[in-house]
């Protein structure tokens, strides 16, 4: 919190994350490795379902890799970013001249061949091994978290790992908007090809990883307009569609695990204390000029098929963020709209991996809010100092 997330208002948050850093440097709290290393990173965390949590563990890679244009297809984004992140993230670069923390990308390994090599490194001890206990009413903290890493230094090892990996195409996890910070910021420094400043701390983690995580992020409408729970399951009943209803939230969320079947959208609704799961077709004209691999995400049928035809939420409504919002918890969901803060709550389902593959390779975004990776990689952990002209 000190560093990548500081506390201090205005400018002060950056210039007091660069004396932190500073200071930790000096003090021996953060230690540069003497000669050039990557990082093995297991990652254990519990998940939480109906009958408990169960743990889960994946490993990764954590590497400096070589920042290209999106136009290069080195590493390709799914999602649209905005400026103000950026301008955030830029300002703490050139404060600290470092990069604090690592984006998080995934790739095919459909030969196991990168994961392969990350366990037979995972079999000896970890160099670190450490908890993060649960922080209470800290969203994201609930649970404990373990972290370990094993400093890979051997040149020879190194080399396999690099030769390896370097075969994978790239895709974008989670964070698009540091990357093209990270871009700007190597533009702005300048420099040789080969300096710290050309090249991104990531996460790397194998798409066929079971445990590599892609959760729902659920809507939460305000209705205007004239739009009202009354015309919107109307319209959806003279288009067919069908209507079961839970006795609980649970019951609910148990049945949007269940897929559906393909051309067919569902989704849970939350309104007037119900908890009911609609289902069925969008007529073809309301998809009409969506592109295929944004007609094949359940989320770019709900925008593009019902929420703007039925309820007036268009390209406007979703930027302005007035009538509508987002979480990842459907609890949270169920209680706004009980307190009355929203209308209507959206349960939906989270897109495949695959098909935010589909659409990165198809150059095309998908709507706001589509994906949450999950857990995050932790900040802190690793961190690539970039001073000018010094290699990573």
């Amino acid at each position: 919190m000190r560093i990548v997330r500081n506390a201090a208002e205005g400018d002060a948050r950056y210039t007091d994350a660069a004396g932190a850093l500073r200071d930790w440097l000096a003090s021996g709290a953060l230690r540069r490795d003497a000669e050039p290393s990557l990082y093995v990173h297991r990652h254990t965390f519990e998940v939480a379902g109906r009958d408990g949590t169960a743990a889960m563990s994946r490993l990764g890679l954590l590497a400096a890799v070589r920042l290209e244009p999106w136009s290069t297809g080195a590493v390709k984004p799914h999602e649209h970013t905005m400026p103000g992140p950026k301008q955030d993230r830029l300002a703490l670069m050139r404060a600290t001249q470092a990069d604090t923390e690592p984006i998080w990308v995934f790739h095919p390994d459909p030969e196991r061949a990168v994961l392969s090599a990350l366990e037979a490194i995972a079999a000896e001890p970890p160099h670190l091994d450490a908890t993060f206990e649960p922080v209470p009413g800290v969203k994201g903290a609930e649970r404990p978290e373990r972290h370990e890493l094993w400093r890979v230094s051997y040149p020879a090892t190194i080399e396999r790992l690099v030769r390896t990996a370097s075969a994978v195409q790239l895709y974008i996890a989670d964070g698009h908007h540091r990357y093209e910070t990270a871009l700007h910021h190597a533009e702005e420094v300048g420099g040789g090809p080969d300096d710290a400043s050309r090249f991104k701390l990531m996460l790397l983690s194998a798409a066929e990883d079971p445990n590599l995580l892609v959760l729902p992020t659920h809507r939460l409408v305000r209705l205007t307009g004239g739009a009202s729970l009354g015309s919107l399951l109307a319209s959806l009943d003279q288009w067919g569609w069908s209507t079961e209803q839970f006795a609980s939230l649970d019951d609910l969320v148990d049945r949007l695990r269940q897929p559906t079947r393909p051309g067919i959208l569902g989704f849970g609704l939350l309104a007037e204390r119900r908890f009911s799961y609609l289902e069925g077709a969008v007529p073809a004209e309301q998809l009409a000029g969506l592109a295929p691999s944004i007609a094949g995400l359940d989320v770019g049928v709900l925008h593009q098929g019902v929420l703007r035809p039925l309820l007036g939420i268009g390209e406007e409504e979703l930027a302005a963020a007035e009538v509508i919002s987002y979480s990842r918890d459907a609890r949270e969901v169920a209680e706004l709209v009980r307190r009355g803060d929203f209308d209507l709550g959206i349960l939906t389902r989270p897109p495949f991996l695959g098909q935010v593959q589909a659409v990165a390779d198809a150059g095309q975004n998908m709507p706001q809010k589509s994906t949450y990776f999950w857990p995050k990689p932790a900040s802190g952990l690793l961190m690539m100092l970039q001073p000018p002209g010094e290699a990573p």
